[in-house]
């Protein structure tokens, strides 16, 4: 049957612009909801049809970002990236993708007691940092690396997914008022200070998904979602093989080595990244896991003592100043 007029609710059965046959749902989010379809004009093929809900089109902030997802999405071309299938003269907000079927890494740790074995997780951060060269050389920033966006397919391949608060000069811009976009447990400190982040941010990403895949604990993990922004401008993690000791030296290496907080300290790309992992013998042990300092309640509040002090010590300055002027103008007399 042909799709509702007027954008009504996609059901099993109803044919959207007489292309795509919808046979079920695969999530629904709080944003959208991810149906199954058969594309009538590839001889059937089964394809994702993402729409976003009715209230979130009335949202400008939220609707560009999922513009902004088909518009990044469309323009890509690599074997573990998300494919977009182009789609014109559309009745309603939508885009379409290919069908996956696998598990995303999120739900891939949960279903093996949260870790994978080194040589595994090593070797699936490596095929992330592949993908990330193929961003990176073409000037855009994931910015929201995190295990629900990583699939991992029944054949083996895996797909980079959401680009909706990625960086691309291409794209349209999008303004957020308050705290930057992103998922703070993977968030890099540069991110949460508000900056716009480079290819070092998806770096910092990634090794704090390296670290809970090697690890089986999320690095910084706490209920208290101000509390894991603020320790992770003012601290390091916890050296990996302090949570779990089989971890070898040079795979804790390459974890806090892509975990710097100054970016200017982690790997400069992610190329360089992926040789150590493909070849983790090859790092060099720095002894990083010796130098880490941790957060404490005074470096996460001295920013905010700083900020308060500033602002009690310029008007008392300027009122010293202004009397120390009179003072000298009166002396005169």
């Amino acid at each position: 049957m042909p799709a509702p007029a007027g954008g009504g609710a996609l059901v099993p059965g109803v044919l959207l612009d007489e292309r795509f046959e919808i046979t079920g749902i695969v999530y629904r989010g709080g944003m959208a909801t991810i149906f199954k379809a058969l594309d009538r004009a590839r001889d059937g093929a089964a394809v994702a049809v993402k729409v976003p809900h009715e209230n979130f089109e009335m949202d400008a902030g939220m609707f560009a970002r999922f513009q902004r997802e088909e518009e990044i999405g469309a323009a890509l071309d690599h074997p573990s990236i998300l494919k977009f299938i182009s789609v014109k003269d559309k009745s309603r907000p939508y885009f379409v993708t290919e069908y996956l079927s696998g598990k995303t890494l999120y739900h891939l740790l949960r279903d093996r007691g949260g870790r994978l074995p080194e040589s595994e997780a090593l070797e699936l951060a490596a095929r992330i940092c592949g993908a990330l060269e193929y961003l990176h050389e073409r000037a855009i920033i994931h910015r929201d690396l995190k295990p629900e966006n990583i699939m991992v397919c029944d054949d083996g391949s895996i797909r980079i997914m959401d680009f909706g608060i990625s960086h691309w000069p291409g794209a349209r811009r999008l303004t957020f008022i308050g705290f930057a976009p992103g998922t703070p447990h993977y968030m890099a400190p540069e991110r949460i200070k508000g900056k716009r982040g480079d290819a070092r941010t998806d770096i910092y990403c990634l090794g704090a998904m390296l670290y809970e895949m090697l690890t089986g604990v999320i690095a910084f993990n706490h209920q208290d979602i101000t509390v894991i922004m603020d320790v992770r401008t003012t601290g390091d993690p916890e050296a990996p093989r302090k949570v779990h000791p089989a971890i070898s030296p040079q795979a804790e290496e390459i974890v806090l080595h892509a975990m710097e907080r100054d970016p200017e300290k982690r790997y400069p790309t992610a190329a360089a990244m992926k040789a150590e992992l493909e070849n983790p013998g090859g790092a060099r042990l720095t002894g990083r896991c010796e130098r880490l300092e941790f957060s404490t309640p005074w470096k996460r509040r001295w920013p905010k003592i700083r900020f308060v002090a500033f602002w009690i010590t310029v008007p008392v300055a300027a009122q010293v100043l202004l009397f120390l002027l009179l003072w000298h103008h009166l002396a005169k007399k």
